[in-house]
């Protein structure tokens, strides 16, 4: 692994839980199931030929300096990524702790993200396999499992009372969402 690319003193080290909670396309891996190649603990077997896929991939505990140590994966059974080009950061849930993220100081640092997040009119999501909590700052919105052809979306939704912001699945095709950038909060 690169250094120019992670924290300096943090390295995967018996860390494999990246091979367990997030999808591999080109190996046709859900989320939520270990890699077939992985040796939990160890590393994956095919590292010389693995997929470009898990090649790029640095989580956010390897990669972001503003995390603490508490985030390393093994320990805290959650893997942070940035995806759809930055506008989503997403804290992927081990399945066999699918409450961790709610534990403290996870829940409330991911809240803090929210806000932040909110304000770049992004969005803060949890995955518990193909389940999706979208973390809001005044509350979490459970949206179940999220198909492949759904998408997330976080809405700004203008009443007589004022803003509020909601949280929502679509179909792809859904014309509401038609050329709009994923993981931008819209305006409905």
């Amino acid at each position: 692994m690169p250094d120019d690319l992670t924290v300096p003193g943090r390295a995967c080290g018996t860390c494999t839980l990246c091979c367990k909670v997030l999808s591999i396309k080109e190996l046709a891996k859900p989320q939520g199931k270990w890699c077939l190649h992985c040796e939990a603990g160890r590393g994956c077997r095919i590292y010389n030929a693995r997929p470009l896929e898990c090649e790029q991939f640095y989580c956010g505990y390897l990669s972001w300096s503003a995390m603490g140590i508490h985030w390393f994966p093994r320990e805290s059974k959650l893997v942070v990524v940035s995806e759809l080009d930055g506008n989503r950061i997403a804290v992927h849930v081990d399945p066999g702790c699918p409450h961790a993220w709610r534990q403290e100081p996870y829940y409330s640092e991911i809240k803090h993200w929210s806000v932040l997040a909110l304000q770049s009119m992004n969005q803060v999501v949890v995955c518990v396999g193909q389940r999706a909590i979208v973390v809001l700052p005044d509350r979490d919105v459970d949206l179940g499992v999220v198909a492949p052809d759904e998408r997330i979306v976080t809405a700004e939704v203008r009443s007589r009372s004022g803003r509020r912001i909601e949280a929502l699945k679509l179909k792809a095709d859904d014309p509401r969402i038609a050329g709009m950038k994923p993981g931008v909060v819209r305006t409905f």
